[in-house]
């Protein structure tokens, strides 16, 4: 099966959009990755935001770096883990809090972070160039839809089923 051949019908092209907006995500991961490898970045797209974060704000604990990329919990704790292996970041335990473990930049990191700045220099641009081609601004139109879910959800746009009494 081809990929258009999935959406057969205006209806299954209409319904599937999340599925579209996973494939043009993933889609991107895969051709940055590339771009990724050309530029010595080391650490997989997926922890790109995890990175960004603590390279702007400092040392942070698991909690603090969800919350401020309102990822799940799990999810940055596996980015961490794979930075962490990856020697662009270590951790060690707050002095102030022995419960708290934060999460700081190595050396290596901090290079791999400023190659990171550079990359988003240069992505802007071309995703400037990309919604050229599309003749929309792709970040603000899903900005607009994340914001109308928000204020909406899914389960709220969907009719309520009738029961089998009502006779509304």
């Amino acid at each position: 099966m081809i990929h258009r051949d999935f959406y057969d019908s205006a209806i299954v092209r209409k319904a599937y959009t999340a599925k579209k907006l996973l494939d043009l995500a993933f889609l991107i991961q895969n051709q940055v990755t590339k771009v990724y490898a050309r530029n010595g970045m080391v650490f997989p797209v997926s922890c790109s935001s995890t990175l960004l974060h603590l390279s702007k704000n400092g040392p942070a604990s698991v909690t603090e770096v969800a919350r401020a990329l309102e990822h799940p919990h799990q999810t940055v704790a596996q980015h961490l883990a794979t930075l962490s292996k990856l020697h662009v970041i270590e951790k060690r335990t707050d002095a102030a809090d022995r419960r708290r473990t934060e999460y700081f930049l190595t050396e290596f990191g901090t290079a791999q972070a400023s190659l990171l700045h550079q990359y988003n220099v240069e992505a802007a641009a071309v995703f400037e160039g990309l919604d050229t081609d599309i003749d929309a601004d792709l970040g603000d139109l899903l900005d607009r839809a994340m914001a109308a879910l928000n204020a909406r959800p899914m389960d709220d746009r969907f009719e309520l089923p009738q029961s089998p009494g009502d006779q509304s």
